[in-house]
């Protein structure tokens, strides 16, 4: 075989080993900082957001503290089929006990037929389910909702069966009602929205409530990843800032900066939105 070619082959198989060896061995952040050109303040979130793309949890987490440019690299492959269905059911949960409540106002106002209460109360008992079902949930997070978004959620249960319920028992005293066992799937909506307001009393968060909130949740997503995953996230990191040392993109008193900052926080403290800071 011609030497030439002999060399070139080894060459070739040398190279292919040492891109091998780096994807092997670098991770996200580092790889990102490895094709960085220039670096902007936008590029610590970016970096950031990438070291976590596998902890989608700690990812959605810190997309509230992000500016608009980083949204879509914390929110990349967020959403997932059963986070899709779930946005749905919030969805049904909120507008079946409104769409039972206007049919049974349009049936008072028509009286053609008899009420349809077994099925306009059916459509209330499935809002009244997935709404109970996202209370539940809700009351299981560490760090709940705003009470002005929960009371919010209650009335658009608690108005519309509180609506629809004397309307239909009415129905159904004067024998004018199909399935009269519907009054219990409003009677259940309205109890659902009763407790909307029970569990969410007191005042509306402000900007440092939602801040507090916010930092909670994501506090919370970083107790939850495994010391083994927290470690090997850590050194990306690491590694990311020593590879813009090497390359001299960053500055040493901004790298300095950069490398005293725990997990999650390195582009809220390198590129804060000044619009996030707490309010005292």
């Amino acid at each position: 075989m011609n030497p030439g070619l002999v060399g070139l082959f080894g060459l070739a198989v040398a190279a292919s080993a040492s891109w091998n060896a780096v994807r092997v061995t670098d991770g996200p952040a580092t790889l990102y900082a490895r094709a960085a050109n220039a670096w902007t303040p936008i590029d610590w979130w970016k970096l950031e957001a990438r070291a976590l793309y596998d902890v989608r949890p700690l990812r959605q987490a810190l997309a509230p503290f992000a500016p608009p440019a980083a949204w879509r690299d914390l929110a990349k492959g967020a959403a997932t089929g059963w986070g899709c269905l779930l946005t749905l059911s919030h969805i049904a949960a909120l507008t079946l006990p409104l769409l039972a409540g206007l049919g049974m106002v349009g049936w008072l106002m028509q009286r053609d037929d008899p009420a349809p209460v077994g099925m306009l109360g059916l459509v209330a008992f499935i809002g009244a389910v997935l709404a109970g079902i996202g209370l539940i949930i809700d009351r299981r997070s560490p760090t709940g909702i705003d009470p002005k978004v929960g009371r919010m959620l209650g009335a658009l249960h608690l108005v519309p069966s509180a609506v629809a319920l004397p309307i239909a028992a009415g129905a159904v005293i004067a024998a004018d009602a199909e399935g009269p066992w519907g009054v219990l799937g409003f009677a259940l909506d309205l109890g659902v929205g009763i407790a909307y307001f029970a569990l969410h009393r007191g005042p509306a968060d402000n900007a440092s409530g939602r801040w507090k909130r916010n930092l909670d949740r994501l506090h919370a997503a970083l107790d939850a990843i495994d010391p083994a995953e927290r470690a090997r996230l850590e050194a990306d990191v690491r590694t990311a800032l020593d590879t813009l040392e090497e390359r001299g993109l960053v500055g040493a008193e901004e790298l300095e900066r950069a490398r005293s900052q725990p997990l999650g926080f390195l582009g809220m403290a390198m590129a804060p939105r000044k619009d996030m800071a707490p309010k005292r």
